[in-house]
C-alpha cells in the first residue's frame, strides 16, 4: 500500500504530565484528487495515528495506536473522527484493547468515540477485541452521525476477560453506550451495564455459556428500506448457515438506513471469521464493493 499522508497538521498540546488527565485524538479525512488524506488535529499521548495508507479501493487506511499498551484505571480517552464529504476511510486498531485492573481508589477507565460522516462519504471502523481484565472498571460511549448519502460499517468485539488466564467475567463492571443517527433521526440507541458480581453475565438472558460477543452495524443513509429488508433476509440465511452449538448469529433491520448483526461465540476466531463474512456480504450488496481487510502493522 502507498502512503497517502505526506502532509498533516498537529495542533500542539500541553505536555502530558499525568497519565490520568483527559487525552484526545482528533482526526479529519478529506478527499484530495483520487485519494483521501488524513489530518491530525489533536494528538495527546497515549494516542498515536502515524500515517494513512491507500488501499486498493482508494480508502485512507489508518491504524490507531495506544502506546501505553492498554487502558489504565482513571484514563479518560477521547477519539474524534470526521470524514468530510466524499471521503473514503478505513480505521482499525493495532491490537486488542486491554482494560487493566483498577487500583485502590482509582476511578473507572473511560473511552469515548465520536464519528461524523459527511455527504457521500464512507467510513469503516474495525477495531480489535476489547479485553476487560479481572478487577477492571470500564465505561465507553460511541456516537456516529451520518449526513445524507453517507455510509458507515462498524463493529465491536468484546471478550469475557483473559480467557487463557482463567479470567472469565472477573471484571468489576463494563458499561457501554452507543448511538447511530442520521441527520433527521436516531437509527440505533443502545445502553447496558455488566456487573458480574451482582448479576451473572452467564445467565441465559445475557452471554450464557459463550465467551465472546460482537456487534456489526451496516448503514447507508438514502438507501430505501426494502433493500435493507432484502439484505436482512440474505444475512439471516448466512447467520443460519454459520450458527452452530458453539456460535450464534442473528440479523435485524434498524428503524431506517441499516442493519445490525449480533453474535456470540465460544472462541475468538469464530467471532472474527463470522464478522468478516457478514461484512463482505453487506458491503457487496449495498456498495457493490469488496471488503478489504486492513493490513496489520506488527
Amino acid at each position: 500500500m502507498t502512503p497517502v499522508l505526506d502532509r498533516f497538521a498537529i495542533v500542539p498540546r500541553n505536555a502530558w504530565e499525568n497519565p490520568r488527565i483527559p487525552s484526545r485524538l482528533e482526526l479529519r479525512f478529506a478527499p484530495d484528487g483520487d485519494c483521501t488524506r488524513m489530518f491530525v488535529l489533536t494528538q495527546d499521548p497515549p494516542w498515536r495515528a502515524i500515517r494513512a495508507f491507500r488501499n486498493s479501493l482508494d480508502q485512507a487506511l489508518v491504524h490507531l495506536h495506544n502506546v501505553s499498551g492498554g487502558v489504565l484505571a482513571g484514563d479518560s480517552l477521547h477519539l474524534s473522527i470526521d470524514a468530510a464529504p466524499s471521503a473514503r476511510v478505513q480505521v482499525t486498531s493495532i491490537g486488542a484493547s486491554r482494560i487493566y485492573r483498577r487500583g485502590p481508589d482509582r476511578p473507572a477507565a473511560c473511552v469515548s468515540t465520536s464519528i461524523r460522516i459527511g455527504d457521500g462519504a464512507l467510513l469503516e471502523y474495525l477495531p480489535d477485541v476489547i479485553i476487560p481484565f479481572a478487577g477492571s472498571r470500564f465505561r465507553q460511549s460511541t456516537s456516529v452521525s451520518l449526513a445524507s448519502n453517507a455510509g458507515f460499517i462498524g463493529w465491536e468485539m468484546i471478550a469475557a476477560g483473559r480467557i487463557a488466564s482463567g479470567e472469565v467475567f472477573a471484571f468489576d463492571s463494563f458499561h457501554s453506550e452507543c448511538s447511530v443517527r442520521s441527520d433527521i433521526r436516531p437509527l440505533a440507541l443502545e445502553r447496558y451495564t455488566l456487573i458480574p458480581a451482582e448479576r451473572s453475565a452467564q445467565s441465559i438472558a445475557r452471554w450464557g455459556r459463550f465467551r465472546y460477543t460482537a456487534t456489526l452495524y451496516i448503514c447507508h443513509t438514502g438507501v430505501a428500506q426494502p433493500r435493507w429488508r432484502d439484505l436482512e433476509s440474505k444475512l439471516n440465511e448466512l447467520a443460519f448457515a454459520e450458527t452452530s452449538i458453539s456460535v450464534r448469529w442473528g440479523v435485524s433491520t434498524l428503524t431506517a438506513h441499516g442493519v445490525v448483526v449480533r453474535g456470540l461465540a465460544l472462541e475468538a476466531h469464530q467471532i472474527t471469521e463470522g464478522l468478516q463474512k457478514f461484512w463482505e456480504h453487506g458491503k457487496q450488496e449495498i456498495w457493490g464493493e469488496a471488503a478489504i481487510p486492513p493490513r496489520k502493522i506488527h
